[in-house]
């Protein structure tokens, strides 16, 4: 039996970030950014240290 290497780079190189998003339809790319901007608030709220109020 011969080793193998696998490999978890793709064959092909995917087109920059500015060029696939230019590929999207409108709607798409509303509904990709909006989870994206929950993403970030869902991050930024669970890494906001907690205030008290005193």
């Amino acid at each position: 039996m011969q080793p193998v290497q696998l490999s978890l780079l793709p064959d092909q190189l995917l087109s920059p970030p500015n060029q696939l998003i230019d590929q999207l339809p409108p709607q798409d790319l509303q509904g990709a950014l909006a989870q994206f901007a929950r993403l970030v608030a869902k991050m930024t709220a669970a890494n906001r240290p907690e205030t008290s109020d005193e």
